[in-house]
């Protein structure tokens, strides 16, 4: 076992040595040529990129009093774009469901709030390489008056998500649902649950674990003992167009390079994730 994590260890140090061992060419990853053919790169590199994000906590959102972007997406893509030598940086917000619109519609270049891969998705967007692991968790109001703790509990009970998430895909199917509610926030989402709107909010483990940090008085609490399914798991990933295939590949290389080199371990710590997140963990059921 020592001998693979030394091995593993030195592939991901010649990686990192390697894209480093030559000066910078056209502002890029040195070394590296993105020009397959499409010429969506150096697009990026000359007219600028816009990039999409949605009202997402602690993925993406934007700072209430300063109005600046942030989050671990955010930074990680502030990361990505520097690396790339793309200088001419433009970012968006927009409901969660309209990101992919705004990709298609051509308003936008990439999607930076991560989206879970999916054969539904992939009919109509392409993926970057992963970035980091994380899944789902549901929240209830304190005290689980409502004795929810998992996926079969939700029968005859008013459930919550965010609009075009992964969770209102699975939850859509369900035909025993009293209700399925739908937000363009999670802040929507969490205090219709505190205040009763509905029985139980299932979102990213990590959204309701800090959205309890900064509000520690709310009348909410996460389920603990919840097992989640093993398709509310997935890498966190970014979409762009499926033509534009050098952009998603000089954006891909740079998403290696940070997570071997440590940088994006050290970005998603920032907010709640560990190296957990890094590589793919089994779900037990």
């Amino acid at each position: 076992m020592r001998k693979t994590t030394l091995v593993f260890a030195s592939i991901l140090t010649g990686l990192v040595t390697l894209s480093n061992a030559h000066a910078a060419d056209s502002g890029g990853i040195s070394g590296v040529r993105f020009d397959g053919g499409d010429g969506s790169y150096a697009r990026a590199i000359q007219n600028g990129i816009t990039l999409v994000i949605a009202p997402d906590p602690p993925s993406t959102f934007q700072d209430e009093k300063t109005h600046a972007y942030d989050g671990a997406d955010v930074r990680i893509f502030r990361e990505v774009v520097k690396r790339l030598g793309i200088t001419k940086v433009t970012w968006d917000i927009v409901p969660f469901d309209a990101m992919i619109p705004a990709l298609l519609a051509r308003r936008a270049d990439v999607i930076v709030d991560n989206l879970h891969e999916n054969e539904k998705r992939l009919r109509v967007v392409a993926f970057t390489s992963p970035a980091y692991w994380y899944g789902s968790g549901i929240a209830v109001q304190r005290g689980n008056p409502s004795k929810i703790h998992g996926w079969d509990d939700f029968a005859g009970h008013t459930v919550g998500t965010v609009r075009g998430s992964i969770n209102h895909q699975l939850l859509e199917g369900r035909k025993d649902l009293k209700e399925l509610k739908l937000y363009t926030s999670n802040e929507a989402e969490f205090s219709d649950l505190i205040a009763g709107r509905i029985d139980v909010a299932m979102e990213d483990d990590i959204k309701i674990g800090q959205f309890l940090k900064q509000h520690p008085s709310a009348a909410m609490e996460m389920v603990t003992d919840y097992k989640p399914l093993p398709q509310e798991y997935g890498y966190a990933r970014y979409a762009l167009r499926k033509g534009d295939v050098d952009l998603n590949d000089a954006v891909s290389r740079a998403l290696d390079e940070i997570r071997a080199d440590g940088t994006l371990a050290s970005i998603i710590k920032q907010f709640g994730y560990s190296d957990r997140n890094l590589w793919y963990f089994p779900v037990k059921n």
